[in-house]
């Protein structure tokens, strides 16, 4: 009974409190939204990594390279065998961690425990190495956080040499289910037939194509119930298909569909003479590639063209897509080298800042190329020093300039005002490597439009000026974290970038120092927003308070009568008829504008 008198009175309230609550708390969040900062891009940096090396052509040295941008520490294990180990990370500077061999997965359309675990206090970036002579790649790995549930496999084919198209998948997440369709006969698994497998945190799974050419695994689809890691490459690929005297290890880690993008601006590798192997791969229907200027095909869902490009290039689509750069073979030209695949990101995901490094040994000779906006050429710096104007070729139809740049063995800091994209890379005899530096994962393949506001505005000038972009999707939802790189053009040029918040607006911010009109423009991708405009006007000056103590007197008056026959500099508050001269006339009328009785002081 006690109970009932109790809570029986305050059960309505209780409701209605409840209701009021939730409104409140509604109008609070959309609040914070709007007032949040710009989110930091998901990019390649991450503390928590899930990695795993699918099978070299055989047993290959395993190694990490992490580096990080500020000091810290971590661990790298593999859970399934008990490997751990401690490591340490120096700003600018790469730490190798050696894997056990054992990490290498082999069985084919099998489970295995052989997934690896980074875990570092703070963010690194992580390369992963498969170091066999003759037969090796690196990778660039991907945090959990910058990981999805959608892909599709990119490759390459099978030239009845090593038939062993592949790709790898790692679960983050215990109960995963993992749904495949292959693209080609796989053992038991027959192309275009989806099926599942279920796989446990660290979790491994190979499936790979022994099938006759042209099979490739290129293409396959790949969604999953919870985030995964997918690894897409050859076990010793022949490329271009008709080059078939030797073969090399590919390997890159894909990122999932939802960060790919539009628009690309690439660098033919350094000493091939006849150009490197192009594959594009579409997420989207009716997508339409095209490559300088010109369209070169109409692809399907999971459907790629492959293309020999030699020079710089630029690749557009009018869906996302994704784009990779194969070394080709040495007998296709005669040059010291062999085959590597290397990822392409979009130039909207593209980083301002990288560590890099090769090898410790094995490969004596190594390159960067690097893609920069054209507003950074001459400001990009490789090991603290700018790179000279003269080492850029302009791409044409991007606004990106790009350079190829010999490197000594180690590591390499990479650094510009402006993001820009930066690949490593090297060769030996019969042997390579490549790898992008980094990239940004945000989501821009769902961005269909951008709104900058306000759309006309006027202020003084030498105060600031904040431009708002809003970025959203098909169904006008926000996209946040996007980057929104902003262009002024008019009385106070520049450039900038900020990424969206998590009401998918990014807030670009100046001060304007000239008078006149500035026009802002801003565009994720191949999406532009309508240009706004502001007019910036001279500064209003309480005239005549001359001691900016909010009154004008008689203390006032002395100081501009002092300053009879001096000329002022522009919005001089001394200079009370504007005229760029202190004389009588002024001291006249600041006499006049007294706010004090008698002009008295104060």
């Amino acid at each position: 009974m006690l109970s009932e008198t109790l809570v029986r009175p305050v059960t309505l309230p209780a409701r209605a409190l409840a209701s009021r609550l939730t409104h409140w708390l509604v109008a609070l969040l959309a609040s914070l939204f709007a007032l949040a900062p710009a989110l930091a891009a998901v990019d390649s940096k991450g503390t928590s990594f899930w990695l795993m090396f699918p099978a070299n052509f055989s047993g290959a040295a395993l190694t990490l390279f992490i580096t990080g941008d500020t000091a810290t520490t971590g661990t790298v294990s593999i859970p399934g065998s008990g490997f751990s180990t401690p490591f340490s990370v120096t700003p600018g500077v790469v730490t190798s961690v050696p894997v056990p061999n054992s990490a290498e997965v082999t069985a084919v359309d099998s489970i295995t425990n052989q997934g690896i675990r980074v875990v570092a206090n703070a963010e690194v970036t992580v390369y992963g190495l498969s170091r066999l002579q003759a037969t090796t790649d690196a990778f660039l790995g991907l945090p959990t956080d910058a990981l999805g549930t959608d892909y599709i496999n990119l490759g390459f084919r099978n030239v009845n040499i090593v038939n062993a198209t592949q790709f790898g998948i790692v679960a983050t997440q215990n109960g995963t289910v993992v749904t495949i369709t292959p693209t080609a006969q796989a053992g038991s698994r027959t192309a275009g037939v989806p099926f599942s497998v279920t796989l446990n945190q660290g979790q491994t799974y190979l499936l790979r194509s022994t099938a006759s050419s042209p099979a490739d695994l290129s293409g396959s689809l790949i969604s999953a119930t919870a985030p995964i890691a997918v690894f897409g490459g050859h076990q010793c690929a022949n490329i271009p298909s008709g080059n078939v005297v030797a073969c090399d290890y590919i390997v890159e880690q894909l990122p999932h569909t939802g960060t790919w993008g539009r628009s690309f601006a690439t660098m033919p590798l350094a000493t091939r003479i006849l150009g490197d192997t192009f594959r594009i791969l579409a997420s989207v229907n009716g997508t339409v590639v095209s490559v300088n200027g010109v369209n070169v095909a109409t692809l399907n869902r999971g459907q790629f063209h492959e293309q020999t490009i030699a020079g710089p290039a630029s690749i557009n689509a009018t869906q996302p897509v994704l784009v990779a750069q194969y070394s080709n073979s040495s007998s296709f030209d005669g040059v010291t080298s062999d085959p590597f695949m290397m990822l392409i990101p979009p130039f909207e995901q593209f980083l301002a800042s990288y560590t890099v490094t090769t090898p410790a040994s094995g490969f004596n000779t190594n390159f960067i190329n690097i893609v920069v906006p054209n507003a950074s050429v001459g400001v990009v710096t490789l090991d603290g020093t700018p790179v000279p104007g003269a080492s850029y070729t302009a791409i044409a139809g991007t606004g990106f300039s790009g350079a190829r740049l010999p490197v000594t063995l180690g590591a390499h800091n990479l650094s510009g005002p402006l993001p820009f994209g930066a690949f490593m890379y090297g060769f030996a005899s019969f042997d390579s490597y490549g790898y992008p530096g980094g990239q940004s994962f945000d989501e821009v393949a769902k961005v269909t439009r951008l709104t900058l506001s306000p759309a006309t505005s006027t202020g003084t000038i030498n105060t600031q000026h904040c431009v708002n972009a809003a970025v959203s999707d098909q169904f006008s939802q926000p996209v946040p974290g996007v980057r929104v790189d902003f262009t002024v053009t008019g009385v106070n040029p520049r450039t900038g970038f900020v990424n969206a918040n998590l009401s998918g607006v990014a807030q670009y911010c100046y001060t304007g120092t000239n008078l006149g009109t500035d026009t802002v423009g801003g565009i994720v991708s191949t999406i532009a927003g309508n240009n706004v405009t502001r007019t910036w006007t001279a500064t209003v000056v309480a005239t005549c308070d001359i001691d900016r103590d909010g009154d004008i007197d008689i203390s006032d008056v002395n100081v501009v009568r002092a300053a009879i026959g001096q000329t002022p500099a522009a919005n001089d508050p001394r200079d009370a008829n504007l005229d760029r001269k202190i004389t009588i006339n002024d001291v006249r009328a600041c006499t006049l504008r007294c706010t004090r009785a008698n002009c008295a002081a104060n």
